[in-house]
């Protein structure tokens, strides 16, 4: 199960992996945006990410899955923070980065038309790390 901290990290592996230099990468005790990072061409790009489980071993949710009200919660919470990218920088990369698990993939698709017409890229972090992205095709 994936802490935020995970996800972060897988995330920051394949954005230089496809020649982003990362400028910022904050753990979940930090606040701001997760992940900045610019591209080759210099487009700048801001990832909010979301773990599945909480980081913090005094929490109750320590090591076990959140439920489908905190995945709710949690995904509202990055699409905020994606809009409010989103309307500062609109010529930006936008994107939420979640884990690839069944509740937070139901939700998504849910919502998909209007996550796609916004422009806010999703990718899905699976438990090894690889990462897939919301196909704005099907």
């Amino acid at each position: 199960m994936q802490t935020e901290n995970d996800v972060i990290k897988a995330v920051c592996n394949y954005l230089v992996a496809n020649n982003y230099s990362i400028t910022q990468q904050l753990m979940t005790v930090q606040t701001g945006v997760d992940i900045v990072a610019t591209s080759q061409n210099g487009i700048k790009c801001f990832v909010e990410a979301k773990g599945e489980t909480s980081s913090k071993p005094s929490s109750s949710k320590y090591g076990k899955e959140f439920d489908k009200s905190q995945v709710k919660t949690h995904v509202g919470v990055a699409l905020v923070a994606a809009f409010k990218v989103k309307n500062e920088f609109p010529s930006s990369e936008s994107i939420i980065a979640l884990p690839d698990s069944l509740n937070h993939v139901a939700l998504v698709e849910a919502m998909r038309t209007p996550i796609i017409s916004s422009g806010i890229q999703v990718l899905f972090v699976s438990d090894s790390g690889s990462i897939r992205k919301l196909d704005p095709e099907l």
